[in-house]
């Protein structure tokens, strides 16, 4: 019997390892870009690696534009509006003095 749990307890781990294997949680610091006039890809994060983040208002209105910043984020996938561009849900974001 215990034989059985050892095996039903090491499946369980091996399922749950495998769920998070595809959550990728990164983090960067960058700028924040805001163009104000464009309607796709308004508010930007430019990371000091080269990507570019694409994010919504409600993740930067207290930053404005070339404020220094440190974020934590996933990516959602390549932007269908600006190609070259990541969508991205933050996880934290602050400013960096």
């Amino acid at each position: 019997m215990k034989i059985i749990y050892g095996i039903l307890f090491l499946a369980a781990l091996a399922a749950c390892s495998n769920d998070n294997e595809d959550i990728t949680i990164q983090q960067a610091e960058g700028n924040v870009w805001r163009s104000g006039g464009l309607m796709f890809c308004a508010d930007q994060l430019h990371l000091d690696n080269g990507d570019t983040l694409v994010v919504s208002l409600e993740d930067i209105h207290s930053f404005i534009s070339g404020d220094k910043i440190s974020v934590t984020y996933q990516e959602t996938g390549v932007n269908e509006s600006c190609p070259k561009f990541t969508n991205c849900k933050i996880i934290e974001i602050r400013k960096v003095e």
